[in-house]
Formats: C-alpha cells, structure tokens, sequence
C-alpha cells in the first residue's frame, strides 16, 4: 500500500538539505510544509545569488512539471507556488520566504 498521500513517488531534495536554525523558524512562522521545500528543491528554478548561495523557486513551467508529478493531490496546494528558499553551498536552508 502506499502511503505517501502526495503522490506515487518521493522527492529526495538533492541531498536533503538540512534548514539552519533561523531556516526551521522561518518555515514554521511562514507555514511552509518540508514537503513543500523539497519541492521546491527538486523542481523549482534555481538561481544563483552570489557566492555559493542559490534559491529555488517554482515558475508557470516548473509548477506545471510539480503539478504533473503530483496529479490530483496537487489540489489545495496551489498558494505554495509563491514559495522560495534559500540554501547555502552546504546545502542547508538558510530561509524560506514568500514572494509579493
């Protein structure tokens, strides 16, 4: 039986970034789900925002390829496509935040 409710496969966050302190309190004042940030990971858009720092975002493409992968279980989820994160070249999460 599976029982992962979110879809039929898992999502292995690239190497399963660990959050920083302050990345665990902003996840959890900014209620963003882990499975949320590891998909971020897994299929956001990553830029490279200096040194060896990098965020992952989703765009109308990679949200549609997450969409896809995740099939009807995607539904009610759709405000998470606002979300970004932040990972340092350790890979742990330094913040997750959303955009306006």
């Amino acid at each position: 039986m599976n029982k992962n409710p979110f879809g039929v496969g898992t999502l292995s966050g690239r190497g399963a970034a660990q959050p920083t302190r302050h990345g665990q309190r902003r996840q959890a004042d900014r209620c963003v789900p882990q499975f949320i940030i590891d998909a971020l990971i897994d299929f956001g858009e990553e830029r490279f925002l200096g040194g060896e720092c990098r965020s992952y975002s989703f765009t109308k493409s990679t949200w549609k390829r997450y969409a896809h992968y995740m099939g009807p279980a995607i539904a009610g989820h759709e405000r998470f496509r606002n979300v970004y994160v932040v990972v340092a070249e350790d890979n742990s999460i330094i913040t997750v935040a959303w955009r306006h």
